[in-house]
């Protein structure tokens, strides 16, 4: 890159342009590598700078009001700026800012966040930091602006000389992409095309992969994406060895000994007896089949305890393993750090003895595995090369694809950075149900289908992981994606209901039904015509010979009926969807937050405002039916057509026929909503509360039995765990959610020593939830308890609204007192928050239902969990009030052990090691007032538990957290009166 660019970065005193401020600006003048001036100062604002941003940025006050003020450094910035590309990370808000305080710059700028999601993808996160940390560039002194700037400039030169790696017809076909999607980066990667033309002496050539692609897509240009063309070796198959030996329970207990084979391979290893005794259990599971529910406290090292003996069963009979797990921190966990060390000490032992089976374990071979819709389907890529590009956001999505191909190895969507609208897009890239023709497909037939890739993959491991969306709707699909298997694991256990209920439920938009009409006929300038029709009267208006002017002839007569079809549809969707919304709005529809709610009870289907909507949808039914027929007429013209004349003639079929498929199963869905529900469904519609969109939901009423009938009675073996799977020590509740009243069951607790680790408190002076006064004392009991830990604190709540109206009412009094606010949604992602705590452990991070489970803060650093609420569900959400109908006593058999579990998972982010110390404050009095409150703790670890007011626990908390036993208040059971 030879131009001359201005890397430009701003400091202010918030995110918002309309009421934050500048602090600093600074800005680098490069060329290349080459840094030509820098421009660096401090602006005064009018108002003080909040602690947080102090922390961050360093900037203090005293600093800031000795700084000019921001007209008369502006004459000054936008000289040294002039006309040169401005170069960004998230430049939009830099500049924003610079507007707000009065000076505009209508530059080209090149954001380094938007240029890093195309030409770095696999990223965790796109901020600054990590994206130099990838790159090598060394970060210190960032969220200074001109250490900023010199960064983003080092970022952009690296991200550039990336591209360096393209062939021509990828860099022309990244600049055509981002010219359709408005981005600046056209400007970017044009230029870029240029210095290439120039170096080759005025012409860019076409490279051999564009030349064969090109006779493969007929696109135009293809790039080098022609290496899909060459074949790939399968890997062999997993075989049974026919080895009928059971793993011993010697083999677990010598490779765990204190100077085991694992004492060599995990760092800090110790000898567990818990974990031990999971892995017994585990093994006796394997040898000998059934079902065991294990519970495994924190700190036992439970994906480690189900593993091995998984991991020697499997490799000793050649019986693959399936591990199921809810997150994707917990597959990161088994396959980037718990199967390196099986293998490391796999390599460390002798094969001989009773560690002879852990020596095999080198030979490990685990694969992770995908729901279809996460891998690129190359044959529908190409075939959309065809298309102009029609959107914004399918053109950033294509020009992420076009780079991403050139480095990928799985064509997994998750390698790439997918803005929401950008999903839409992809899936009609995806290799989702019915999309795929193996029999017919080049690129299955030659092993370069990522989806079949990945399941050969799987079908050569010993161990399986996927999640439990896949396991579930695997098996509701007929098992397609995932290889057979008889034994099964599954982690996170606790998600497993839930899981079900989305998978087997499901959720119908308007916009589901009008996009399936346009992938049915689009016509849009100057385009022209597009979809499934449109693409096939294209691809055979230009074959001359009779038989296909035949053909073709036949989709031109259906094509005044398709436009005029299409049109009534989608006017009518808007009217059903919009009459749907209104009816909602005049019920007593639950607010759920963002949305409300409305189940579809009996008493509300008998209302006569129903009838219509019934009415309504016959109708559509009809349009909908006259699609469907319209496909089976393009699809019998595309069979009289010979493959010899339209190569793509597999391709439009295949699309007609999955179009045809998904049409049908919205009218199916559809119709069961409004019209034939199910008595074993619940129903519900749903209306946005910012948008007012509505949409319509299904649930099932059960899935334990189908959980049973179909997953679990066709294994041998199924383990399943989590840390939180009993309440009150017992497993009935989990039994009975997910039909498992024949399984065995242990529960391994905690090798962590809570009643010297953890304090238990509750207040007991705060009005109840919904009693005048709640919110303003939740927030007082909040400043005095973070006061007194002096930050190192989260504080966990059922809502957003709560959490916000605690933001507003907390901020200034703990700032006042040197301690950071950061909310979720507020003040960054889940992920930059807790980033923040760790560089900055004097904060409060307050969080909602992610941060609940999952978060892992190790050490001081966390020292304080505040818990506002009792995590009851909420008693009118649709699928809670129709399960809870079932029981006699839906409050104590149902309500309560929901909360209970949830309540464990939050109390289980405070001690997260042996060296952790910590308190958990519960600002609900219903806990030591309630009967059922006595539940709640006895599911706890045992740990030192008081109660008393605010002020004195959070003088309690302090002395705890001194490392000081609490004299007051004395300590006491929480058992409530009756």
């Amino acid at each position: 890159m030879n131009d001359v660019c201005v890397a430009l970065d701003v400091e202010a005193t918030g995110m918002d342009p309309t009421r934050d401020e500048v602090i600093e600006i600074g800005a680098v003048k490069f060329r290349g590598n080459t840094v030509v001036a820098r421009f660096a100062s401090l602006v005064r604002p009018s108002s003080t700078i909040s602690l947080g941003i102090r922390s961050l940025t360093g900037i203090s006050n005293e600093q800031a009001r000795s700084a000019p003020p921001f007209m008369a450094i502006a004459p000054k910035l936008r000289d040294f700026v002039r006309q040169f590309p401005i170069v960004g990370q998230s430049i939009e808000f830099d500049l924003e800012m610079l507007a707000a305080a009065g000076l505009r710059f209508e530059n080209v700028r090149y954001d380094t966040f938007e240029l890093a999601t195309i030409l770095l993808p696999e990223l965790p996160a796109y901020n600054l930091l990590t994206i130099a940390s990838k790159l090598g560039i060394d970060t210190a002194g960032t969220h200074r602006a001109v250490t900023d700037a010199e960064t983003t400039m080092a970022v952009f030169n690296r991200l550039v000389e990336r591209t360096e790696d393209f062939d021509d017809a990828t860099l022309r076909r990244i600049a055509e992409a981002t010219r359709v999607s408005g981005s600046q980066l056209t400007h970017l990667f044009s230029q870029l095309v240029r210095e290439r033309q120039a170096e080759a002496g005025g012409t860019i050539g076409t490279s051999i992969g564009a030349q064969l692609l090109a006779q493969l897509s007929r696109a135009p240009e293809a790039g080098s994406e022609a290496m899909f063309l060459i074949p790939r070796e399968r890997p062999a198959k997993l075989e049974p060895t026919g080895s009928q030996a059971p793993i011993a329970a010697e083999t677990l207990r010598e490779a765990m000994a204190a100077d085991g084979a694992f004492a060599g391979a995990i760092s800090g290893f110790e000898e567990r007896p818990q974990q031990l005794a999971m892995m017994e259990a585990a093994a006796e599971t394997f040898n000998w089949g059934g079902q065991l529910l294990v519970e495994a406290g924190t700190g036992t090292g439970k994906s480690l305890g189900y593993l091995l003996p998984a991991a020697l069963h499997a490799v000793e009979k050649g019986d693959r393993v399936v591990v199921s797990t809810a997150t994707i921190a917990l597959q990161d966990q088994l396959l980037r750090k718990d199967v390196p060390a099986l293998i490391n000490a796999a390599r460390a032992v002798q094969p001989t003895g009773a560690l002879a089976p852990v020596a095999s374990l080198r030979d490990l071979k685990v694969a992770l595995l995908k729901g279809r819709t996460n891998y690129l389907c190359l044959r529908r890529w190409f075939l959309a090369q065809r298309d102009e590009l029609t959107s914004p956001a399918q053109a950033q999505l294509h020009a992420k694809v076009i780079a991403w191909l050139q480095q990928t190895e799985t064509g997994d969507s998750a390698e790439l950075h997918l803005a929401p609208e950008q999903h839409t897009h992809w899936r009609r890239l995806s290799a989702e149900e019915g999309a795929c023709v193996p029999a017919q497909c080049m690129f299955h037939r030659r092993n370069q289908c990522f989806l079949f890739r990945a399941r050969h993959e799987a079908e050569a491991a010993h161990v399986v992981v996927v999640n439990h969306a896949l396991l579930l709707s695997d098996l509701l699909t007929g098992h397609t994606v995932v290889p057979t298997y008889r034994q099964l694991v599954i982690d996170e256990a606790h998600h497993l209901e839930s899981e079900a209920t989305d998978q087997i439920g499901y959720a119908i938009t308007r916009m589901q039904g009008i996009e399936l009409t346009q992938r049915v006929l689009h016509e849009q300038e100057p385009i022209g015509m597009s979809g499934a029709v449109g693409m096939a009267f294209r691809a055979l208006a230009g074959i001359r010979d009779e038989r296909t002017k035949s053909a073709t002839a036949r989709i031109q007569d259906i094509l005044p009926d398709v436009t005029a079809s299409i049109e009534r549809c989608r006017s009518g969707l808007e009217r059903l969807f919009a009459s749907l919304a209104e009816f909602t709005s005049r019920q007593e529809a639950n607010n759920g937050g963002y949305e409300r709610q409305l189940r579809l009870t009996d008493t509300i289907r008998s209302n006569p405002g129903w009838t219509q909507f019934e009415i309504e949808w016959d109708d559509l039914l009809q349009l909908f039916a006259t699609l469907v027929e319209a496909l089976r007429v393009v699809s019998r013209a595309i069979e009289q057509v010979r493959e010899d004349d339209l190569p793509t003639r597999a391709e439009l079929l295949t699309e007609c026929e999955l179009l045809e498929r998904d049409l049908d199963a919205y009218r199916q869905r559809m119709t069961g909503f409004i019209s034939q529900p199910s008595a074993d469904a619940i129903y519900w519609v749903a209306v946005h509360a910012n948008t007012g969109e509505a949409s319509c939901h299904a649930a099932p009423l059960h899935v334990g039995e189908v959980l049973n009938d179909r997953l679990f009675h066709r294994c041998e073996s199924v383990l399943l765990t989590s840390a939180t799977l009993t309440t009150e020590g017992s497993f009935d509740y989990i039994r009975d959610r997910l039909g498992l009243e024949g399984a065995d069951e242990l529960r391994v607790p905690s090798p962590f020593n809570f009643r010297e680790a953890a304090l238990l408190a509750v207040v007991n002076d705060i009005p109840p939830p919904g009693e005048q006064g709640h919110q303003k004392r939740i927030q007082d009991a909040i400043v005095e308890l973070v006061r007194a830990s002096q930050g190192r604190a989260m504080v966990l709540f059922t809502s957003h609204s709560a959490l916000q109206a605690t933001h507003r009412a907390i901020k200034r009094p703990l700032e006042q007192a040197g301690i950071v606010v950061l909310g979720q949604r507020i003040d960054g992602s889940p992920r930059q928050l807790i980033e923040r705590i760790k560089a900055h452990p004097t904060t409060v991070l307050l969080g909602t239902n992610s941060f609940w489970e999952g978060v892992d803060i190790v050490g001081d650093t966390l020292s304080l969990l505040v818990i506002t609420k009792l995590p009851f569900p909420v008693p009118s959400d649709p699928v809670f009030a129709a399960r809870s109908e079932l029981f006699d006593d839906p409050f104590n058999q149902y309500a309560v052990p929901q909360a209970i579990l949830r309540f464990k998972q939050g109390f289980g982010r405070l001690i997260r090691s042996a060296e952790d110390r910590g308190a958990c404050v519960v600002l609900d009095r219903r806990i030591s007032s309630r009967r059922y409150g006595e539940a709640f703790v006895s599911s706890l670890p045992d740990c030192r538990t008081i109660a008393g007011s605010s002020t004195d626990i959070a003088y309690a908390v302090g002395q705890f957290l001194a490392n000081s036993r609490p004299p007051v208040p004395s300590e006491i059971s929480l058992i409530a009166e009756a």
